[in-house]
């Protein structure tokens, strides 16, 4: 073009002018490079991959659930830190749950002793045995127990406790000869665990124990045997007959001060705070339980059971055991590779090619890892979905590749070989770039994200699509080169040792039938009035229905709260005539009163819920550090459990306990869930809004056509609304799994506008309704093989039964669905309506690669 025409242009057409100029020229220039060095460019490719994966000497592998799910400088990290340093030990439940018609019944009581039996006997290979791992609470004999109670009618039956009334001296004497035992909670104490006599039991023995016992007796006390039943059945006079349901508590030591989650962590980032001897002996548990079910069950009960380390063993086994069935995958996209690729004769079935394609995938993650674990990023249980999200993205781009060397004119495939992937690279590498550069920006503005497993995702994705996008100009291209001249020099591409001296290719295989395939249904089908009439009315039903909403509130939060303070309040009350309530206690009355309650028979249980600088001593001031247990009801979603999260902190810090060196909070493990789940919704919305943003000003600046940015943004937007709305329907909730899917879906729904919009400014002949008609017959089957090729990519994690892949299969055929709707079917009505006038700028002259 020359300089005066330039002149005459506006400011925005001089810009497209100066943007798709120099854009076409690098990639020309580059196309030129590698067809003339291809060897070299793929021996540079090779050495940056080697020296990329030297960062793998630093790659660590993040298994702390705490640094990969839960935002960082949140008050429940704060807390969560202050409560293991402070709360140095706690206990881990291993359940067993028995049911049956009717569980209090001998047969039952008799296999849940033999269940209690095995499972006290286990000893692990490294000799580590129960008593070594589990809670061990103060044990009282049954001789001391006697003294007490008669200590108890002394007082005239009063409730005055002996640890008040004797002197210290004496009482503490008594209670240092009291031994530990491990901490359980099982009806089978009714009985003292004694075999003799359970097996000797009878439905009658067995419901006028239960329901005779005293719940107020000073051993007693340790127990409530009627929360381990489930289904209770009560006569007329309220006395149990029968329950359902039973369980059965083991207790294990975790000392969280000794845990090291580098070591006792899995690879789904979803284990549970533990030492290597609990976790060791609670898969021997889980074994022993097994054993027990498979070759002592009866058929008149079931009998169902879990460690603590059993969920994280199934979500790090469903996440990692479906490895090899997911890799079919590639090799069913290798088969679907040859046959997009390749033609149907000896000479251009590209098979050496399409395997190396594939392997720009392979070479992108490699890189990508490296690098990241160089600079210090850690890898994610998420992350292991990346690879299968490449190899749609790469395939993406090796289609539009081969479609613009297939798109070379007559003239133009007569010229020397690094014209023509000059030529090819010309028109393909807009079009790449721009998907790849929106794909990048997508993952870069997910990375500022203050999700943990999120943020490193979004950054190795990022490097990835970039190393995808530079091994598929270089690496693939230079491949490309060297088995066109294989072909030029009719060498057989399965048998490549194998020459054809007088081959001739036949004519059937150099037909394009996939572009006559969509000239056909565009022109008869879709680009007829009726057609697009249609097409408008799909799009606005389908937006219309991802639209709809509902949501449920629940007020009721809390049962079943377990505290010490009432009891101390009692005890007090009772022995002491004081009422903590309403009378103001010294700090040494206080910690006196503490360490009588907590060493009192009645009340040594609520030793588990507190924890000391130095050991608790008999007769000696407690520090006060304590905790308060309860249970949530359950809640359906997060519109129900974040209200009642909120008010029972604001219970906690309501309190006069905040002030100076004191503190109050409350603090539940699945805190760490909910709260990830109150932000995921900010972060989805803000970084959702931030990538559309900067995806639309990436493709204005290169596309450098106002009217067909604003059209892909339609696209787009329209693709995220209905993916939204039919996750919704499909049973995915907003979570960090279907967050991270939304991030990448951005990236991915962008890419089949763009390659239209792109081709549509580049088709300078004809009317509207014409240059959209050629557009989809020469782009339209690259983008839907690039479609397809990610939904194979995608299709294997179906298989699998971890969430993250079936979430991410769910989300990724949403995107694919209707990305290639709005980018395929939609932009070419619209373009063919309104689209804007085509590019308007020079060409290269061939040879010498300079802008006229």
């Amino acid at each position: 073009m020359s300089n005066k025409k330039a002149a005459n242009l506006s400011w925005y057409q001089r810009f497209t002018y100066i943007v798709v100029n120099f854009t076409e020229y690098t990639f020309y220039s580059l196309g030129r490079k590698v067809g003339s060095n291809p060897k070299k460019a793929i021996l540079f490719c090779w050495i940056f991959v080697f020296l990329s994966a030297l960062g793998f000497l630093r790659f660590h592998h993040e298994k702390n659930p705490m640094k990969l799910w839960v935002p960082p400088n949140t008050k429940f990290i704060r807390d969560t830190e202050w409560l293991l340093q402070k709360f140095q030990i706690g206990y881990r439940p291993q359940v067993v749950q028995i049911i049956a018609q009717d569980v209090l019944t001998p047969e039952v009581l008799q296999y849940l002793l033999e269940l209690h039996i095995q499972v006290r006997n286990v000893k692990t290979s490294n000799n580590v045995t129960w008593p070594d791992v589990c809670f061990k609470i103060p044990k009282l004999e049954r001789g001391l127990i006697k003294m007490l109670e008669g200590v108890k009618k002394k007082y005239n039956g009063t409730e005055k406790d002996p640890s008040a009334t004797w002197n210290a001296a004496l009482y503490c004497s008594f209670v240092e000869t009291m031994k530990n035992e491990c901490f359980e909670k099982s009806i089978l104490g009714l009985w003292d665990f004694d075999s003799t006599i359970i097996n000797h039991l009878t439905k009658d023995n067995i419901i006028d124990t239960l329901n005779r016992y005293d719940k107020n007796d000073i051993l007693e006390r340790f127990k409530n045997y009627e929360v381990l039943l489930g289904g209770i059945e009560r006569n007329e006079t309220g006395h149990i007959v029968g329950a359902k349901s039973l369980q059965n508590f083991w207790m294990v030591l975790v000392n969280f001060s000794t845990v090291d989650m580098d070591k006792t962590g899995n690879y789904a980032g979803t284990a549970d705070w533990a030492s290597s001897d609990a976790l060791e002996w609670e898969s021997d548990f889980l074994n022993t339980v097994q054993f027990i079910k498979n070759n002592k069950s009866s058929d008149n009960l079931n009998l169902y059971y879990a460690a603590s380390r059993s969920f994280g063993d199934i979500s790090s086994k469903t996440m990692f055991q479906d490895i090899g069935i997911l890799c079919i995958g590639i090799f069913i996209m290798v088969i679907y590779v040859q046959f997009v690729i390749s033609k149907f004769n000896w000479l251009e079935a590209r098979v050496t090619l399409g395997c190396l394609g594939l392997l720009t995938v392979a070479m992108s993650f490699i890189v990508s890892c490296g690098l990241c674990s160089l600079f210090g990023v850690s890898y994610g249980p998420v992350h292991t979905s990346l690879p299968f999200l490449l190899m749609g993205l790469g395939i993406d781009d090796m289609f539009v590749i081969m479609a613009c060397w297939e798109e070379l004119s007559k003239e133009q495939k007569k010229l020397p070989v690094p014209e023509r992937i000059g030529l090819m690279l010309k028109h393909a590498g807009v079009s790449i770039t721009v998907t790849s550069v929106t794909d990048i920006l997508a993952f870069i503005i997910g990375s500022s994200t203050i999700l943990p497993s999120l943020e490193s995702y979004c950054v190795y994705a990022a490097v990835a699509v970039l190393m995808t996008f530079i091994f598929a100009v270089t690496f693939f291209t230079a491949c490309f080169v060297l088995d066109q001249a294989r072909v030029e020099k009719k060498i057989n591409g399965i048998v490549v040792c194998y020459k054809h001296e007088h081959y001739e290719v036949n004519e059937c295989s150099q037909r394009q039938i996939s572009n006559r395939v969509f000239e056909y249904v565009y022109n008869k089908i879709i680009l007829t009035t009726p057609g697009k009439i249609c097409v408008i009315l799909i799009t606005v039903v389908c937006l219309g229905f991802s639209i709809e909403n509902t949501l449920s509130t629940e007020k009721q939060i809390a049962f079943d709260i377990i505290s010490w303070v009432e009891p101390f309040r009692n005890y007090v009350k009772m022995n002491f005539q004081t009422d903590v309530y309403e009378e103001r206690l010294s700090d040494e009355y206080f910690s006196l009163y503490l360490s009588m309650f907590l060493f009192s028979p009645r009340n040594a249980i609520y030793q588990a819920n507190f924890r000391f600088e130095k050991p608790l001593k008999c007769g000696v001031p407690a520090p006060k550090m304590s905790s308060v247990d309860f249970h949530f009801k359950q809640f359906s979603g997060p519109e129900e459990h974040l209200p009642a999260m909120y008010r029972v902190q604001e219970i906690a810090e309501s309190t006069n306990f905040t002030t100076g060196d004191k503190f109050a909070s409350a603090w539940s493990k699945v805190f760490a869930t909910w709260i990830t789940d109150e932000v995921i919704d900010t972060e989805v919305i803000r970084n959702l809004q931030l990538a559309l943003l900067c995806v639309m000003t990436c493709t204005a600046l290169l596309i450098a056509d106002i009217q067909t940015c604003f059209w892909i943004f339609i696209c787009v937007l329209l693709t995220m609304i209905n993916v939204c709305g039919f996750m919704q329907r499909w049973g995915l909730t907003i979570d960090l799994v279907s967050c991270i899917g939304l991030e990448l879906a951005i990236g991915l729904c962008v890419d089949y506008a763009t390659h239209i919009g792109h081709t549509f400014l580049t088709i300078k002949n004809g009317t509207k309704r014409e240059r959209s008609l050629k557009t989809v017959t020469s782009i339209g089957s690259a983008v839907l093989y690039g479609g397809f090729s990610t939904f194979i990519g995608v299709f294997m994690l179906n298989q699998s039964d971890a969430y993250i892949f079936q979430s991410f299969f769910k989300i990724f055929f949403l995107v694919i669905l209707f990305g290639l709707f709005h980018g395929v079917v939609l932009l070419p009505v619209v373009l063919s309506w309104i689209g804007p006038k085509p590019y308007n700028v020079g060409e290269i002259v061939q040879g010498d690669a300079e802008i006229t």
